[in-house]
């Protein structure tokens, strides 16, 4: 037996023109049809469609208690705020305790002006009778320097505050009376009266403030003798405040 050698492009020729062929004897011969092909390839997937109506209202769920989850962490601490206005002020507190001493200061060997005053002056030559109440005025300046610490009166007007030794002595032949004062209030008084010329004194230490004003002054009907003798006033500061 004699075989036919084809090539497989013309085999392919060969079924396609069978193919055709049966094809047209279908449709114009009455004969028997064939069996049906295989359902072909599945064609590509369409487009989504239209959503579709809104359903209906579902039942409402069952009751359920509500739960408390546990506390978070803190959070970060925010950028302070703006200061508020100034409030009214406050009641005045108690007042406090005592401070603790001090160290004991250097002596520097500098006197400071307002650590240390001196006065001292003494009456004009004359005899005089005073009455009670009088002022003394003790008008010469026995310290260069200090001519206007006491006024016209004889008054010492206080420029430094602190505490003074103030001392009078005075000539007379009968009585003396005099008081060292503060202003008009009365620190001290002394009185003699022996019958014959004596000197007296008096002196005091005062705690003096500012612009006080201290004078020797008469108690009583005194004879002040100034006369081959003297009368003096005398003040200086022992330490300021």
């Amino acid at each position: 037996m004699a075989f036919i050698f084809m090539s497989a492009h013309a085999v392919l020729q060969l079924t396609i023109m069978l193919l055709l062929v049966a094809s047209s004897e279908s449709d114009t011969c009455d004969g028997n049809r064939g069996f049906p092909g295989r359902p072909g390839i599945p064609g590509v997937p369409g487009t989504d469609g239209k959503d579709g109506a809104k359903g209906e209202k579902g039942d409402p769920g069952d009751d359920a208690l509500p739960m408390i989850g546990p506390k978070g962490d803190p959070g970060i601490y925010g950028l302070p705020g703006r200061p508020g206005q100034k409030g009214d002020e406050g009641l005045q507190g108690s007042p406090g305790g005592n401070g603790t001493k001090g160290e004991r200061g250097v002596f520097t060997g500098v006197d400071a002006p307002n650590q240390y005053f001196v006065f001292s002056y003494k009456k004009s030559i004359r005899s005089q009778r005073v009455l009670p109440d009088t002022l003394i005025n003790f008008d010469i300046p026995l310290i260069s320097g200090e001519e206007n610490v006491l006024d016209s009166e004889g008054v010492f007007t206080v420029k430094i505050a602190g505490m003074y030794y103030i001392s009078y002595h005075i000539s007379s032949s009968s009585t003396a009376c005099l008081k060292i004062q503060v202003g008009a209030e009365e620190k001290v008084r002394f009185c003699d009266s022996p019958g014959l010329i004596m000197v007296t004194a008096g002196s005091v230490v005062l705690p003096l403030k500012t612009d006080d004003k201290v004078s020797i002054a008469v108690t009583a009907v005194s004879s002040i003798f100034s006369r081959d003798t003297d009368c003096t006033f005398t003040g200086f500061l022992l330490f300021p405040d």
